[in-house]
């Protein structure tokens, strides 16, 4: 069987510049590095950033239940300027791997790898792995659910996920992740009627109208938060009046936001909330307004389980960590999991999407142990 070692597949990872969707050949790497250990790996496709679809990884070794699955990204974001050693090598400088994509994500990734091609080489086990590697974590976000459809029509069901976003804080297991508040995008446009601003009563400003449902939404707390998850926020972003002229009261005015809600409110509920804040105040001003949302994600909440506290005491074990749960950070593509049971656990995200991003090689071989172990008592 294929030996892997994991600092040598993270640097091969690195060596593919996957910036936004380029798959510059990183999934027909991994394909056949997966392949040889004997798994069935199949690409499927979804839309890019650019002309060529972004091409996404699954693969499966075992048909039997339970089903364990682990989800990461190859796709980096950009930021390659002013680095103190070239993005893509894989250059080692005081016992840290210094690369692009290393602590989000490839690193877990190649952890992950070399966790099971050692696990299944040692341990004989009655159920099925699977692993899917998204393209666009960082941008469209059309890949995983691209996987996780494809897995619906084949009626593939995933009993417990873990995903390899870098939930670590100041040493590896320190916190996992166990849900994410959702994210949603809102603009706010507001039609009055101009005119100059000497002549009162002939106008209705929408920069007023607008002023009024800012500070009504600024000083409507959504909720108080739950046990993991902090209160909703809403926050205005950009603001736009288009006029040139002070004498002139516009026609229109506009205002971006976006909320950060937990598991109170589904982003559907959020928008009927704050529709009737806002058409309040226009009504009440004269004014007509248009309101558009992007929803990026539902949030959600693993409640803790049975695997999550042996995944608690796999850490305390090869770490010395007591694993604080949380549901810190954005959002991921954990969003697109639905209802499977999952967690969130990887490398330390001190340097994520910074210049000379790093992780220490001491902790992808212990991420590595980590997983291993994981993989050991799931399957007990």
């Amino acid at each position: 069987m294929q030996k892997f070692n994991e600092l040598q597949l993270a640097k091969e990872l690195i060596r593919f510049p996957t910036i936004k969707t380029e798959d510059k050949g990183i999934m027909k790497f991994l394909s056949k590095k997966l392949s040889a250990i004997g798994f069935n790996c199949r690409i499927i496709k979804s839309k890019g950033t650019g002309l060529k679809p972004a091409l996404n990884l699954y693969a499966r070794l075992g048909r039997k239940k339970p089903h364990v699955s682990y989800l990461g990204h190859t796709d980096v974001v950009a930021n390659l300027e002013n680095w103190s050693v070239p993005p893509f090598k894989g250059k080692i400088k005081n016992g840290e791997i210094i690369s692009r994509g290393i602590a989000d994500m490839k690193g877990s990734i190649a952890c992950w790898i070399s966790a099971t091609n050692n696990f299944i080489k040692n341990k004989k086990f009655n159920g099925s792995i699977s692993i899917i590697i998204a393209a666009d974590e960082e941008t469209t976000g059309l890949g995983t659910p691209a996987v996780i459809k494809y897995l619906k029509r084949r009626r593939e069901k995933i009993d417990f996920a873990i995903v390899g976003e870098p939930s670590s804080n100041k040493s590896i297991g320190d916190e996992i992740r166990i849900g994410r508040r959702g994210s949603m995008n809102g603009i706010i446009t507001v039609n009055g009627k101009s005119g100059h601003a000497a002549f009162f009563g002939s106008y209705i400003n929408p920069c007023t109208t607008l002023a009024k449902i800012i500070s009504k939404l600024k000083n409507s707390p959504l909720d108080s938060g739950t046990k993991f998850m902090p209160p909703s926020n809403l926050e205005f972003t950009k603001m736009n009046v288009d006029n040139l002229s002070e004498n002139v009261v516009p026609q229109s005015a506009s205002a971006k936001f976006n909320v950060r809600f937990n598991t109170k409110h589904k982003s559907s509920t959020l928008k009927k909330k704050l529709n009737k804040m806002i058409s309040s105040i226009a009504k009440k001003e004269r004014c007509k307004v248009k309101i558009d949302y992007r929803v990026s994600g539902e949030a959600f909440y693993t409640q803790p389980n049975k695997d999550i506290y042996m995944v608690k005491k796999v850490i305390k074990k090869i770490t010395g960590n007591s694993a604080k749960l949380n549901c810190r950070g954005g959002t991921s593509d954990s969003r697109f999991l639905g209802n499977i049971p999952r967690l969130e656990l990887g490398l330390r995200n001190h340097t994520i999407h910074q210049i000379d991003e790093r992780a220490s090689v001491s902790d992808l071989k212990k991420l590595t142990k980590v997983y291993y172990n994981i993989l050991e008592n799931y399957f007990k």
